[in-house]
């Protein structure tokens, strides 16, 4: 029998700033907070914001982007001890479609995901990890466990 999944939603102000946010998910994650996500080549400010701290697995023509040319993506993770670059990512959530934040790291089973197949998310339900996602226009969370 297929267990289903627990979700629930935890509405967002529209103004939330930072202390807020990392409130919210230290109240979810005691401890490391993994955030999983594919960065668009665009977000170049990100990429110099994180320096070393995003741990590049590989990258990808990004098929997602309705725009041309065509751009790359690059799927990595961060290990967010601190919890001071969940904000960042919350910030950009509205432009890059796979983004995902966990206490579990899941780095491991990143490297099986290729440019047919870049559905990080499937990784999480299939193994049947907790973690959270960003509603459209990062109005809400949704806390997924299992």
């Amino acid at each position: 029998m297929k267990s289903v999944p627990k979700v629930r939603e935890i509405l967002l102000d529209e103004e939330i700033d930072e202390q807020e946010f990392v409130g919210i998910i230290n109240g979810i994650y005691k401890q490391d907070c993994y955030i999983y996500a594919v960065i668009p080549e665009w977000e170049e400010e990100l990429f110099i914001e994180l320096s070393n701290d995003f741990i590049i697995i590989n990258k990808f023509p990004f098929p997602l982007t309705r725009i041309f040319p065509r751009t790359i993506g690059f799927l990595g993770y961060v290990k967010d001890r601190k919890k001071q670059n969940i904000y960042k990512f919350y910030l950009r959530s509205t432009t890059m479609d796979l983004l995902v934040f966990s206490e579990t790291d899941v780095s491991q089973h990143l490297n099986r995901l290729n440019k047919k197949n870049i559905d990080i998310y499937n990784i999480f339900e299939s193994n049947k990890i907790p973690h959270i996602t960003i509603g459209p226009d990062g109005q809400w969370l949704n806390i997924v466990e299992y």
